[in-house]
């Protein structure tokens, strides 16, 4: 699933064509992807786009936004201008003709432009919802990993009280949103934390570490164009993310470590396979 920086670089380069588009008409090709009547968005633009946790937030005129999250396989894929600009799972889509087979959903603009919405296991899904219910939908996740409201101040105030293993604090999105497992352990490994120590176990000099790892894993993230694994995930430009090759744990059980040369270990915790070396690790 995709994490805040792959979802953030979807975002910025959506961001660059889709706000000032006006609804022609949406056609909804799987029910369950789409939950709202999509009529009422209607003749109504595109404000702006946005993204809160993994989810990208359409803002658009009138009393309805739509808010989107690609979940394993979910896709968008806007053709329009002479381009093609998308993100999100390498299907073939990305050259088919479309609509393909794992269309669900159209947003066709008044400027003959068009976004596809490509999910081909329908987990993905794109929700109309008015301010009240944005709003209460937003206040379930934590503040955003890569935001000025993540402090040292807030790690101690909402961890260090909590006796579960740091790495599944940080990625419980209640409490800090974004953060999934792929950047947790690599956070951790330039932080030096090992994934099951307890929360409550660390000293303020190691959440300051943590602090700053969190926020330099995000950005260098961002810069790649997130982490494409396993051929999981793509760009909004449809092209590979080039993180995994900065990747210094996640991935790399039995490898040796790019610091200190011990074998990376691999451990389950919280049903989510972990990576971390030994060493650099306490």
């Amino acid at each position: 699933m995709p994490e805040l920086p792959e979802v953030e670089t979807v975002v910025r380069r959506l961001a660059k064509v889709l706000p000032g588009k006006v609804i022609k008409s949406i056609e909804v090709l799987r029910d369950k992807s789409f939950q709202g009547k999509s009529n009422q968005l209607k003749a109504r633009q595109i404000i702006r786009v946005n993204r809160r946790a993994k989810m990208i937030h359409l803002e658009i005129e009138g009393d309805h936004d739509l808010l989107i999250h690609l979940k394993m396989t979910g896709q968008l894929v806007f053709v329009g201008n002479g381009q093609k600009i998308g993100g999100g799972h390498p299907t073939g889509d990305w050259v088919n003709e479309l609509p393909s087979n794992h269309t669900r959903a159209i947003i066709n603009f008044q400027d003959g432009s068009i976004l596809y919405f490509n999910d081909m296991r329908v987990f993905g899904w794109m929700r109309m919802l008015d301010q009240p219910a944005l709003e209460k939908e937003f206040n379930r996740y934590g503040p955003d990993a890569n935001s000025d409201e993540l402090t040292v101040d807030y790690f101690k105030k909402v961890f260090a009280h909590r006796s579960i293993p740091i790495k599944q604090a940080i990625m419980d999105n209640v409490l800090l949103s974004g953060i999934g497992n792929i950047y947790a352990s690599e956070a951790l490994f330039y932080a030096g934390i090992h994934p099951q120590r307890s929360a409550k176990s660390l000293i303020h000099a190691e959440w300051k570490k943590l602090h700053q790892a969190i926020r330099m894993v995000l950005d260098e993230g961002i810069k790649a164009g997130g982490t494409t694994f396993d051929g999981k995930y793509v760009n909004a430009d449809g092209l590979a993310g080039h993180y995994q090759d900065k990747l210094m744990v996640y991935g790399r059980a039995g490898e040796l470590c790019l610091n200190c040369q011990t074998k990376i270990g691999k451990i389950k915790l919280a049903g989510r396979g972990s990576y971390f070396c030994p060493r650099c690790q306490t």
